[in-house]
């Protein structure tokens, strides 16, 4: 029996994230996920050219860009769900800056709307991840889930020469004002013996350590069927996190919107 004066415990439900296909006017689909943090991650291509062997996104490689219309036809499809995006972020199927055109269009109407656009990249081509650095958009990721050359090769085989991406940013950062390079962060998919060994972990710190206002996310995969990738355990990806801490990077691990099931783009369309 609980007395009037005692508080009684409320339990609150997570509003779970909706990921939904989009389908295009020439029988294509895309996928684009809306997280309960208010967020809509958008697709930029109807598939990709990158060929990262973790990514469902791109299993079937690249079939075309899409349109600004066709991007804007995600943001409208998610409020006929009855949704309602705060922001919006081009981290689902595709490359953006393989469609840079088209994005910065996108990113100049949102903002004239005043919803704001931050954008994921592996920053190939290098020329105009030069030139992304620059748009006036809410923030730019780049997924790199290696610390050496050579891993990065095998993850990312089709990005961006990876030294040569280090010296971009190690000219290019520097050049920004300190507001916008806190805007940059840095993507990594932690994936059990592939990358997340001490040596690998030094190597991307040593990296990070000229660029203190850049942040380290620490993403982990979601599970697709037949892929041997699979992320460390809880306790591993802690102990990542505390040896990255010490060593002053700045540091986060994925949030709990993201480590829903239904936290990440590519998999709807890939059971279709």
């Amino acid at each position: 029996m609980v007395r009037h004066s005692e508080p009684i415990p409320c339990v609150m439900e997570e509003t779970p994230n909706q990921r939904f296909a989009v389908a295009l006017a020439d029988g294509l689909r895309v996928e684009a996920v809306w997280y309960a943090s208010g967020t809509l991650c958008i697709s930029s291509q109807a598939g990709c050219a990158l060929g990262c062997p973790f990514c469902a996104s791109g299993r079937g490689g690249l079939r075309r860009n899409l349109t600004l219309a066709e991007l804007e036809q995600q943001v409208e499809q998610a409020r006929n769900l009855g949704l309602a995006p705060r922001r919006l972020t081009l981290s689902g199927i595709g490359e953006p800056l393989h469609n840079l055109a088209t994005v910065r269009r996108f990113i100049e109407t949102c903002r004239a709307r005043q919803l704001p656009v931050s954008l994921t990249t592996t920053g190939t081509p290098l020329a105009k991840l030069r030139e992304a650095l620059r748009l006036p958009h809410n923030g730019l990721m780049l997924s790199l889930h290696a610390g050496s050359t050579a891993t990065h090769r095998r993850l990312v085989p089709r990005g961006p020469d990876y030294d040569a991406l280090w010296e971009l940013l190690d000219r290019e950062l520097p050049r920004l004002s300190r507001r916008n390079r806190r805007r940059i962060g840095i993507n990594y998919l932690l994936l059990a013996g592939e990358n997340d060994s001490a040596e690998e972990l030094d190597r991307l710190a040593r990296r990070l350590a000229p660029h203190p206002e850049l942040t380290l996310h620490l993403l982990v995969c979601n599970p697709v069927p037949d892929s041997p990738f699979r992320s460390p355990p809880q306790e591993s990806i802690d102990a990542i996190h505390t040896r990255l801490r010490a060593a002053g990077i700045q540091v986060r691990r994925a949030n709990r919107w993201r480590r829903q099931q239904e936290g990440g783009c590519g998999t709807l369309v890939l059971r279709h």
